[in-house]
């Protein structure tokens, strides 16, 4: 191979790499915004914690697919505390907790029964033990989704 060939295959490589990184960079976002609206929290301090599930198996449990803390003086629109999460389509559902005390951590009694307001997706509630993933469980698409929730104390 001669060095003008060499030199025509390396400007065609250089030339080739740079629209395939310009493509790629132009390429669509392939996330949706999810508005969470948050209704019934009195309080103006503190924060609520937000853990997004995208399966049965993991709900509840340690293998959320996110986690956020939303600081409530910050993310209050009036009587709502309002976020958004970028999210790729897809079901999710969510569980949302007021750390009333502010030590991070969803308190609960000696039997689980959370002692701090909790909130789900769809409004799903407890019934006879945790409540169920298929009642939280909603679809978000290429359109952005609100979730307008009521946060709730489970024991009083």
């Amino acid at each position: 191979m001669t060095s003008v060939s060499r030199r025509i295959i390396t400007l065609v490589s250089v030339i080739l790499a740079a629209v395939l990184s310009s493509a790629l960079q132009d390429a669509p976002d392939e996330r949706t915004t999810l508005r969470i609206e948050l209704t019934g929290l009195q309080s103006v301090e503190g924060s609520l914690y937000i853990a997004v599930y995208d399966s049965a198996d993991s709900w509840l449990g340690e293998g959320a697919l996110q986690q956020h803390k939303v600081v409530v003086g910050e993310a209050r629109e009036g009587e709502l505390v309002t976020t958004a999460l970028l999210l790729p389509p897809g079901e999710y559902a969510l569980s949302i907790f007021y750390d009333a005390n502010g030590n991070g951590e969803l308190d609960t009694n000696f039997i689980g029964i959370p002692k701090e307001p909790i909130a789900l997706s769809n409004n799903a509630r407890p019934k006879f033990g945790p409540p169920k993933y298929k009642d939280a469980v909603f679809t978000l698409g290429v359109e952005p989704v609100t979730q307008r929730i009521a946060i709730t104390t489970v024991e009083d």
